[in-house]
């Protein structure tokens, strides 16, 4: 496994990190349901044997903050384990202010310190913006909890370019972004990820199996995702022509992308989880491979946001 610091900051974290969201709650466009608690803590643990040392998790993924906690409670070396928080009301709808942002925080900050058994939380990361969301209060409060050691780092995970770009407004604070990419989805490289390069600010790819579209499940999709297969069929053709699986491309383009310190994946399999390990090995794809990805142009970049794949 291969280690890199985390943009500028001193956390030193695999190149491929362990997402949690379907080890705690039903996820995916087959509402898949966990597995089993001991399952899970089984499966963590053995993820960071096999060299992942970057766990990402959140309150609000049901019980993976729980899990990852209690997988990793007697380890005499943890992992860099980033967690979440969010800055909106329960329904999204606006983002919270004055007093109760504070109460919020607070709230949330000391749920997951103990929780995750954590005197201090290496990375806290906002969650899920997607608008314009810095305002003095906000940045103060944040810097508050720094200077009170409650937090290490904090972060962003983000949809679409108002939001990262607004982070990137203050790299001094945000030291790393979260946002979805993959072989079919290179929105984010555009501004985004070529501007947080330039500034230091680390980068984290999410979604990078689209939900499992860019593997061998993309066979089984059910029918009212069939243009999913005509939106991949082309990165399928790729994957075909180099002698390659789907996933095996999707995994290595994410890994070794020069816009990641690390990308992110999730699995409910041990096996998966091994197999993604293994295909770490074969290293970045051919240049030609490479290129061939690059030339794609998806006809609806919005099919490209699971939030839009309706039953």
């Amino acid at each position: 496994m291969k280690y890199v610091n985390l943009g500028n900051t001193n956390l030193r974290i695999s190149v491929l990190g362990l997402g949690t969201v379907q080890l705690g709650m039903p996820y995916g466009y087959d509402n898949q349901a966990p597995p089993p608690d001991a399952e899970v803590i089984r499966l963590i643990q053995h993820s960071l044997d096999l060299g992942i040392n970057f766990i990402d998790t959140a309150p609000g993924y049901g019980r993976s903050e729980i899990l990852v906690g209690k997988a990793c409670s007697q380890l005499d070396s943890r992992p860099i384990i980033a967690t979440k928080l969010s800055i909106t009301d329960p329904d999204r709808a606006q983002f919270i202010e004055g007093q109760a942002l504070r109460d919020s925080i607070e709230l949330s900050l000391k749920q997951s310190l103990k929780t995750l058994g954590l005197e201090t939380l290496d990375l806290v990361q906002l969650h899920s913006l997607s608008t314009n969301f810095t305002t003095p209060e906000l940045l103060d409060l944040l810097s508050q909890y720094t200077q009170r050691g409650w937090v290490r780092h904090w972060g962003v995970t983000t949809y679409g370019e108002a939001a990262p770009l607004d982070a990137l407004n203050y790299p001094d604070l945000f030291c790393s972004l979260q946002v979805p990419s993959n072989a079919l989805d290179l929105r984010m490289e555009n501004k985004v990820l070529i501007r947080a390069t330039e500034l230091g600010v680390g980068r984290i790819l999410r979604s990078i199996f689209l939900q499992g579209v860019l593997s061998s499940r993309f066979h089984s999709l059910p029918d009212h995702l069939a243009p999913l297969v005509t939106l991949a069929s082309p990165l399928i053709k790729i994957a075909e022509d180099a002698g390659i699986e789907l996933g095996e491309l999707a995994l290595r383009f994410a890994a070794f992308s020069p816009y990641a310190d690390s990308a992110i994946f999730g699995t409910t399999s041990i096996a998966e989880l091994e197999a993604n390990i293994h295909t770490l090995r074969a290293g970045p794809l051919p240049e030609e491979v490479l290129n061939a990805v690059r030339t794609i142009k998806v006809a609806d970049p919005s099919m490209l946001n699971p939030g839009n794949w309706k039953r």
